[in-house]
């Protein structure tokens, strides 16, 4: 009896053992790779803004309520993605904001380039909506059609400029108040976009760069 509950005892004693090794090593695991996010996000951003000169910035629950965002809690982020999140950063600064850049020069040449018209007056039952991509978003232009004197089909009244967006794309373009009018005999629409490249990575909004967007309108694909 005494050496059958001498067995027991040590078989119990090798079981604790065993748990206890396999734990510790899972929960050391866990206390290593998961931490607050906020100060290790703001360290990424510091070295990536530092390094090129960038001013990437995660929103603040205020700028998220002005894009009609609802702010969420804030996660703890692993190692991993923080690792993934300054490779990411690395890349739009690195490719990304220099296109933006590119883009936003190009626009403001043609603003300056072109005048507007002074579009024909359009009839309520022919309005249409007139849509074109755009780097990270899609620009929307609701005016009228009419015909001029030889009878060709061109843009009325121009009613509403603006842009459509998804938020929660990995890239995305907001513009709030964009702006149309009329050229080429009012054969064309020009829309015109100030606004801000944003991104959406691990449930936060990050701005990239404020940036200026066009497009035009061709009324020969809406005739």
């Amino acid at each position: 009896m005494k050496c059958f509950l001498k067995k027991a005892t040590s078989f119990c004693a090798l079981l604790l053992s065993a748990a206890l090794v396999t734990s510790a090593p899972a929960a050391a695991f866990a206390t290593e790779n998961r931490f607050g996010s906020g100060e290790e996000i703001s360290d990424v951003l510091d070295k990536i803004n530092a390094e090129y000169g960038t001013n990437i910035q995660v929103l603040t629950e205020q700028e998220l309520a002005c894009y009609g965002i609802t702010a969420t809690e804030t996660q703890t982020i692993s190692s991993y993605e923080c690792g993934n999140l300054e490779e990411t950063l690395r890349y739009i600064a690195e490719v990304r904001i220099p296109q933006f850049k590119q883009i936003t020069q190009e626009a403001k040449a043609i603003l300056s380039a072109v005048s507007g018209g002074t579009a024909a007056a359009g009839t309520a039952s022919n309005t249409v909506i007139a849509i074109r991509a755009i780097d990270y978003a899609t620009a929307a232009v609701e005016a009228y059609r009419t015909t001029d004197s030889y009878g060709n089909t061109i843009w009325g009244n121009i009613l509403r400029a603006y842009c459509e967006t998804n938020i929660y794309q990995p890239t995305y373009f907001v513009s709030a108040n964009p702006t149309a009018f009329c050229m080429d005999n009012n054969r064309t629409i020009c829309w015109m976009g100030e606004g801000n490249y944003m991104a959406y990575i691990n449930g936060s909004h990050y701005y990239l760069y404020s940036g200026t967007q066009y497009a035009y309108m061709s009324i020969e694909d809406y005739s």
